[in-house]
């Protein structure tokens, strides 16, 4: 039926509980509703019109190239950067949308999916995750409250770089690990994102976080930000937690000690919370290592270089304790996997692994090279902070020439 092979059996067509009052609320907010699906008009019209009436739609979408819909929307009278606009969709293809749209999405999880469907990208939780979306949503009335109070449902960290507060971070995989009833969970803060993304993308700021001419105010809002979703820890009594360290800089990064200056600057609000917190430096890299995880081509690769080179120190007594670990960024997880391996290994029993940063997916540019006509990537200069339009070289994994043009 969603090619238009076949007609359209209504009866065999499910809509969410909720689904036509939402959309009867979210117009009540201002918002004009818009479908955008990638199957056929037969199927997606028949729908529509049986059950949500008025609202427009767009068939055969092709997502998540942005140029249908970008057509339809102007043939709606929208420009959408003028618009208070949201992408709401369950899979990585409305993710990457709505970013190369520029506007912020929703990734929605109404329902667990019984079978991966790889043209629509539903049921990879890891995927979709790493798509990059602004907000996450399990229900309709988390879409209305985000809709309603958009910068306290940002995450934790996106937020605190807009002068709001929110408590949330995200799971970059779909279940905390239980091993043996000891737990392992990842949380990232917020996003570094790659290319095209929404007005709340902060990936400036992992990239001034690595300069040394970070700014102090830089360094408070990243503290204050992990010290937010530290009281919501705090506030869940389900784990007592005692030791709380973090990832430390090889000797050979520059700035020196980003991540030691950061915890130092986080422990002294922590102890203003809990005094029962051990927090302390307990690992340190091979004096030898001479490259980085970054550098490693795969998530095996980064699994072996952090194995072989971060090291848990000697004499220090993990055996039962629970501990939280705090790194600058989340690109495939391999850091935080073997962090809590080592810590397991001397008999550690909970590990949280909290991230500032999640690397999400590259999303190029509707902007086409004047060269050689490959789609261009939105870049950030990591020395100034200036955005640009590249036309990413293969050694950088892209197809394109090597064509660049500042952004103003």
């Amino acid at each position: 039926m969603k090619d238009g092979q076949k007609q359209t059996d209504l009866s065999r067509i499910e809509i969410f509980e909720g689904a036509r009052e939402f959309i009867s609320e979210a117009t009540g907010l201002g918002f004009q509703c818009i479908i955008v699906s990638d199957s056929h008009p037969k199927y997606v019209n028949t729908i529509v019109k049986e059950y949500f009436g008025n609202v427009s739609a767009l068939s055969l979408a092709d997502k998540p190239n942005t140029l249908n819909t970008l057509n339809f929307l102007r043939s709606q009278n929208i420009e959408i950067l003028d618009s208070n606009c949201y992408v709401l969709g369950d899979s990585w293809l409305d993710i990457e949308l709505g970013r190369g749209l520029r506007v912020p999405t929703v990734l929605t999880a109404f329902y667990e999916a019984k079978n991966l469907e790889i043209r629509d990208g539903i049921g990879d939780y890891v995927k979709n995750i790493k798509s990059g979306s602004t907000y996450y949503a399990e229900s309709y009335d988390d879409i209305l409250n985000i809709l309603r109070n958009p910068l306290q449902n940002l995450l934790c960290l996106e937020a605190g770089c807009r002068g709001a507060v929110s408590y949330l971070a995200r799971k970059p995989r779909p279940d905390d690990f239980l091993q043996d009833k000891s737990l392992t969970a990842h949380r990232i803060l917020a996003r570094q994102s790659q290319g095209e993304c929404d007005k709340y993308d902060i990936r400036e700021k992992y990239f001034e976080f690595s300069r040394t001419n970070r700014s102090t105010e830089l360094l408070f809002t990243l503290r204050d930000s992990v010290i937010a979703y530290i009281d919501r820890i705090l506030e869940d009594r389900s784990f007592l937690w005692h030791i709380f360290t973090y990832v430390p800089d090889k000797r050979t990064t520059q700035p020196a000690n980003k991540m030691g200056e950061l915890f130092d600057l986080i422990v002294e609000l922590v102890g203003q919370r809990t005094a029962s917190w051990d927090c302390r430096s307990i690992f340190e890299w091979n004096e030898r290592v001479n490259s980085s995880t970054r550098r490693q081509l795969s998530a095996e690769d980064r699994r072996r270089f952090v194995r072989n080179n971060l090291i848990l120190q000697e004499g220090v007594n993990v055996n039962g304790q629970n501990v939280i670990i705090i790194d600058d960024n989340y690109t495939t997880g391999a850091t935080a996997e073997i962090v809590a391996e080592k810590l397991r290994a001397r008999g550690a029993k909970n590990v949280l692994f909290i991230a500032l940063f999640h690397l999400i997916t590259p999303v190029y540019s509707s902007k086409l090279c004047p060269k050689c006509s490959k789609r261009l990537q939105v870049k950030i200069n990591r020395q100034n902070g200036n955005k640009f339009y590249s036309c990413v070289l293969p050694r950088y994994k892209g197809d394109g020439c090597g064509y660049t043009e500042n952004i103003v």
